[in-house]
């Protein structure tokens, strides 16, 4: 019994507090709802054992214990190898290195016989019989693997469930359902334990087929007393359904609970259910263990399951488009947008075309001028012709040691907004790459997005584009979601560009509150 009711760890030695299941409650016993137990009106209830509550998260860290695998929590030991195939998929190697193993790959079959000799663990109790320096603890010939279930996981269930009746696990080594088993057993003779392997040539993570198992110098063959095959598509689909409902569970949990159900089932067709009855209840408390989570087998399921089991994804068309990153620092408040183009503003009205209809930023729209110093020679040639009153501030840099936006003196605006909209008014100097005018909050439109993204692309590949490397970009829109949409485009090809939040009206209408001297 657990002798830390509060479940605090403290002290130097608190990690190796942590991972003792003494001094830990229980792990959580969960009765399935009838949804996951076709068999309830039949007196079967079914419990989840979740030794995915473990402090490691998963079922190895009992007979790790005993081993003496957790070398760094215990023993700040960091030396630590795993031996894995070749054929382990990407995740979990990384998820291997994640927590600090070193790995190893072997080639040949992902699961050999425990006593190939020429296979892996073989090579592996050779090497550590001759160097002293190696510890191969063998979780595959070692009984402190099954003894570890027994004097843990076995207890635990009997305290939590007497009156169970069967218990169920996979077989991967076999250490928890010999473990566990023989201490019900020893408790009730009454209690069958149910093995589940996988079909063979058809593997399910974690478990193994009977015939790679059969060699075991564990004692299974006097507490085992039945074993299902399971195929490993209903392994995933038993984890996702009991993972929709709240147990998550990984695959092998998933083919512990359909080989349990395959079981009962069958007796069922038999007419012999009630051989397992409790003599005083008449139901059939049983247990299974959930021994693995599902995040590291994501891929698997998308593989195993067909695509009719999922739910959709709507709007799809958006992960083909609008996919840069947005960054809310590019995305420019008026009265920052106006220190980023302004060192003072002596007079503000020269920001300003003052004949918008006919001047020179009208006249050359999408101008195939790309460099600060011809912009600065254009201007020149529209102030001779009195359309703009100033621009000499127009890449001047501001003169606040406190200014939030990085300075700089090439700044090139581009106006986004449709033609007849920058004709009635716009930016001194600006250029106009003139875009459809959307709908309004186009982003709650994935029709509308794809639209846009689509008619930006194409005019930022464009070969007149308005814009050369080094210089800084400021985009104007009609009401700002257009110009984070081109700036996040812009920022993704190296651009250093900004935005004004509210677009060019919310520019102008701060523009317009600031007293001209």
């Amino acid at each position: 019994m657990a002798t830390n009711p509060l479940n605090v760890f403290k002290g130097p030695d608190a990690l190796a507090q942590f991972f003792d299941p003494d001094k830990n409650p229980p792990l959580p016993l969960v009765e399935l709802p009838d949804a996951l137990n076709p068999l309830r009106k039949d007196g079967v209830r079914i419990f989840a054992k979740m030794l995915t509550h473990l402090p490691a998260q998963n079922v190895k860290s009992l007979p790790v214990l005993s081993l003496g695998m957790i070398s760094r929590a215990l023993w700040n030991n960091d030396d630590v190898h795993a031996y894995v195939t070749n054929k382990k998929h990407p995740d979990s190697l990384k998820l291997l290195r994640f927590f600090g193993l070193n790995v190893n790959l072997y080639g040949g079959l992902a699961q050999q016989e425990p006593y190939d000799p020429k296979g892996i663990m073989s090579r592996l109790r050779r090497q550590a019989k001759k160097d002293p320096g190696i510890c191969y603890p063998g979780q595959y010939h070692n009984d402190h693997n099954w003894k570890a279930h027994e004097q843990w996981t076995g207890s635990q269930i009997w305290r939590q469930l007497p009156e169970i009746r069967v218990f169920c696990s996979t077989i991967g080594t076999g250490g928890c359902a010999v473990g566990t088993g023989t201490y019900l057993k020893a408790q009730n003779s009454a209690v069958r334990v149910v093995g589940v392997c996988n079909v063979f040539g058809d593997p399910t993570p974690g478990p193994r087929h009977f015939p790679n198992f059969e060699s075991s110098p564990f004692p299974w063959k006097e507490t085992i007393d039945s074993f299902e095959n399971v195929a490993s598509a209903n392994s995933y689909r038993m984890s996702m359904k009991l993972s929709r409902y709240g147990i998550i569970a990984g695959p092998s949990s998933g083919e512990a609970l359909h080989g349990l159900l395959s079981y009962l089932s069958r007796l069922k067709d038999d007419g012999r259910l009630s051989e397992l009855s409790d003599p005083t209840t008449g139901e059939i408390p049983c247990v299974f263990v959930c021994a693995d989570l599902p995040y590291q087998y994501m891929d698997m399921y998308y593989k195993k399951l067909g695509e009719e089991e999922f739910p959709p994804i709507y709007n799809q068309s958006l992960l083909n488009c609008d996919q840069d990153a947005y960054d809310e620092r590019w995305f420019l408040r008026p009265h920052q947008a106006e220190r980023l183009l302004f060192s003072h503003l002596d007079p503000v009205g020269a920001l300003l075309c003052s004949e918008p209809s006919r001047c020179f930023c009208t006249m050359r729209l999408f101008s195939q001028i790309s460099t600060p110093s011809s912009l600065s020679s254009v201007a020149t040639d529209s102030l001779s012709n009195g359309s703009c009153q100033s621009v000499d501030s127009m890449f001047s840099r501001p003169n606040s040691p406190n200014e939030p936006i990085a300075r700089s003196s090439q700044i090139v605006v581009i106006d986004i907004r449709p033609r007849e909209m920058f004709a009635a008014g716009h930016i001194c100097c600006s250029y106009n790459i003139p875009l459809p005018e959307t709908q309004d909050d186009f982003f709650g439109h994935a029709r509308a997005i794809e639209q846009r993204w689509l008619e930006m692309k194409e005019a930022f590949e464009a070969e007149d584009w308005p814009w050369n490397e080094g210089s800084r970009v400021l985009m104007l829109c009609v009401d700002g979601d257009s110009g984070r949409m081109a700036t996040a485009m812009l920022r993704a090809k190296g651009c250093e560009a900004f935005c004004v939040e509210g677009g060019y009206p919310a520019l102008i209408t701060h523009l317009s509150k600031i007293p001209i001297e």
